[in-house]
């Protein structure tokens, strides 16, 4: 009778394993202006590239600065990342990945589109895409 219910076990845990490691389709989330290139690749890159290199990290700059007066006021009106009320839960993890069409969208675009009053408060940390 052990053996019978040591085979059972081990058969159970193995069956259970491989469910674990299962992606889940998720979107990533935010992308943090830490991991853009923070210096242009000196190699082979001409002028004009590095002058485009150099405009996209202003870009990435000014986005940083928008997400983050983004973040202080959903933090100081009580929501959460994603503009809705702290605790919400989603799908999947995210509202920023849809299932259905495997879509992701941005989250700053996410948030315009449903707090419109966001994009007024921080109008001037960044121009809106």
């Amino acid at each position: 009778m052990k053996n019978l219910t040591g085979v059972l076990v081990f058969s159970a845990a193995l069956l259970l394993a491989p469910g674990c490691s299962r992606k889940t389709g998720e979107a990533p989330g935010p992308t943090d202006a830490s991991s853009a290139p923070s210096e242009p690749a000196q190699t082979g890159a001409s002028k004009g590239e590095l002058n485009a290199e150099a405009d996209s990290g202003a870009k990435g700059t000014a986005r940083a600065a928008q997400e983050s007066c983004v973040d202080a006021w959903l933090q100081k009106n009580g929501l959460d990342a994603y503009g809705n009320p702290e605790g919400s839960m989603y799908t999947g993890g995210t509202p920023l990945f849809d299932e259905r069409t495997g879509e992701s969208t941005d989250r700053l675009e996410f948030i315009f589109k449903n707090k419109p009053e966001v994009r007024q408060a921080c109008a001037g940390d960044a121009s809106a895409d």
